[in-house]
Protein backbone atom coordinates (compact mmCIF):
# COMPACT_ATOMS: atom_id res chain seq x y z
CA UNK A 1 0.00 0.00 0.00
CA UNK A 2 1.34 3.42 -0.96
CA UNK A 3 0.13 6.55 0.78
CA UNK A 4 0.57 9.84 -1.05
CA UNK A 5 0.15 13.08 0.80
CA UNK A 6 -0.36 16.23 -1.22
CA UNK A 7 0.19 19.55 0.48
CA UNK A 8 -1.49 22.58 -1.03
CA UNK A 9 -0.51 25.94 0.45
CA UNK A 10 -3.58 27.87 1.56
CA UNK A 11 -1.82 30.46 3.64
CA UNK A 12 1.46 32.24 3.63
CA UNK A 13 3.33 31.28 6.75
CA UNK A 14 6.19 33.57 7.66
CA UNK A 15 9.09 32.35 9.70
CA UNK A 16 10.64 34.64 12.25
CA UNK A 17 9.82 38.21 11.28
CA UNK A 18 12.01 40.62 13.22
CA UNK A 19 11.78 44.20 14.28
CA UNK A 20 11.13 46.48 17.20
CA UNK A 21 8.21 47.66 19.28
CA UNK A 22 7.28 50.93 20.90
CA UNK A 23 4.99 51.58 23.85
CA UNK A 24 2.64 54.57 23.57
CA UNK A 25 0.05 56.03 25.94
CA UNK A 26 -2.75 54.36 23.94
CA UNK A 27 -1.18 51.16 22.65
CA UNK A 28 1.81 49.28 21.33
CA UNK A 29 3.33 49.53 17.86
CA UNK A 30 5.16 46.59 16.26
CA UNK A 31 7.50 47.45 13.37
CA UNK A 32 8.13 44.12 11.62
CA UNK A 33 10.49 43.22 8.78
CA UNK A 34 10.77 39.99 6.77
CA UNK A 35 6.99 39.52 6.73
CA UNK A 36 6.21 36.98 4.00
CA UNK A 37 3.21 38.06 1.93
CA UNK A 38 3.50 41.75 2.88
CA UNK A 39 3.80 44.39 0.16
CA UNK A 40 7.38 45.25 -0.85
CA UNK A 41 9.73 45.67 0.97
CA UNK A 42 8.14 43.11 3.32
CA UNK A 43 7.84 45.49 6.26
CA UNK A 44 4.70 46.36 8.21
CA UNK A 45 3.58 48.41 11.18
CA UNK A 46 1.03 46.70 13.44
CA UNK A 47 -0.75 48.91 15.96
CA UNK A 48 -2.42 47.37 18.99
CA UNK A 49 -4.81 49.87 20.57
CA UNK A 50 -5.07 49.37 24.34
CA UNK A 51 -6.98 52.52 25.22
CA UNK A 52 -5.56 55.45 27.11
CA UNK A 53 -3.82 54.01 30.14
CA UNK A 54 -1.00 55.26 32.29
CA UNK A 55 0.95 52.14 31.34
CA UNK A 56 -0.32 50.05 28.39
CA UNK A 57 -0.46 46.35 29.19
CA UNK A 58 -0.88 43.45 26.77
CA UNK A 59 -1.59 40.05 28.34
CA UNK A 60 0.27 36.98 27.14
CA UNK A 61 -1.24 34.10 25.18
CA UNK A 62 -4.31 36.04 24.07
CA UNK A 63 -5.11 37.03 20.48
CA UNK A 64 -5.50 40.81 20.21
CA UNK A 65 -6.76 42.78 17.20
CA UNK A 66 -4.33 45.11 15.42
CA UNK A 67 -4.47 47.66 12.61
CA UNK A 68 -1.93 46.95 9.86
CA UNK A 69 -0.16 49.82 8.09
CA UNK A 70 2.41 49.95 5.30
CA UNK A 71 6.11 50.45 5.92
CA UNK A 72 6.97 53.95 7.10
CA UNK A 73 3.63 54.69 8.77
CA UNK A 74 2.66 55.23 12.35
CA UNK A 75 -0.87 55.22 13.76
CA UNK A 76 -1.35 58.98 13.52
CA UNK A 77 -4.34 59.17 11.19
CA UNK A 78 -2.21 60.20 8.19
CA UNK A 79 -1.85 56.69 6.74
CA UNK A 80 -4.53 54.37 5.49
CA UNK A 81 -5.06 51.05 7.24
CA UNK A 82 -3.96 48.27 4.85
CA UNK A 83 -5.63 45.43 6.71
CA UNK A 84 -6.72 44.12 10.06
CA UNK A 85 -4.91 41.40 11.88
CA UNK A 86 -4.17 39.80 15.23
CA UNK A 87 -1.12 39.33 17.43
CA UNK A 88 -0.49 36.79 20.17
CA UNK A 89 2.36 37.42 22.60
CA UNK A 90 4.30 34.67 24.34
CA UNK A 91 5.13 37.03 27.21
CA UNK A 92 3.25 39.91 28.77
CA UNK A 93 4.11 43.26 27.24
CA UNK A 94 4.67 45.13 30.46
CA UNK A 95 5.77 48.78 30.40
CA UNK A 96 9.33 47.74 31.25
CA UNK A 97 9.57 44.82 28.78
CA UNK A 98 12.74 44.92 26.66
CA UNK A 99 11.82 42.09 24.25
CA UNK A 100 8.64 40.39 23.10
CA UNK A 101 7.93 37.47 20.82
CA UNK A 102 4.75 36.02 19.46
CA UNK A 103 2.63 35.27 16.41
CA UNK A 104 0.70 37.36 13.91
CA UNK A 105 -2.16 36.73 11.48
CA UNK A 106 -3.20 39.19 8.76
CA UNK A 107 -5.71 39.07 5.90
CA UNK A 108 -4.42 40.79 2.72
CA UNK A 109 -7.05 40.79 -0.05
CA UNK A 110 -8.14 37.24 0.73
CA UNK A 111 -4.60 35.98 1.38
CA UNK A 112 -4.06 34.75 4.94
CA UNK A 113 -0.58 35.73 6.15
CA UNK A 114 0.72 34.34 9.42
CA UNK A 115 4.01 33.84 11.14
CA UNK A 116 6.11 34.38 14.21
CA UNK A 117 8.07 37.43 15.28
CA UNK A 118 10.61 38.65 17.79
CA UNK A 119 10.93 42.34 18.60
CA UNK A 120 13.19 44.47 20.73
CA UNK A 121 11.96 47.59 22.52
CA UNK A 122 12.80 50.95 20.96
CA UNK A 123 12.58 54.13 23.04
CA UNK A 124 12.58 57.65 21.61
CA UNK A 125 13.87 60.77 23.27
CA UNK A 126 10.93 62.56 21.63
CA UNK A 127 7.99 60.14 21.07
CA UNK A 128 6.43 60.24 17.58
CA UNK A 129 2.92 59.95 19.12
CA UNK A 130 1.66 62.56 21.51
CA UNK A 131 -1.36 61.77 23.64
CA UNK A 132 -3.26 64.53 25.27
Amino acid sequence: MILLLAVFPTASSGQNATGHFEVYCDGVGFFLAKVDGAPAPGKLFLFLYTGYQVTPYVPKETWKDVYVYRNGCIADGKCEVLARGKVWLGDEAMPDARRVSGKYEIEFNGQHVRGQFAAKRHDYKHPPRLCM
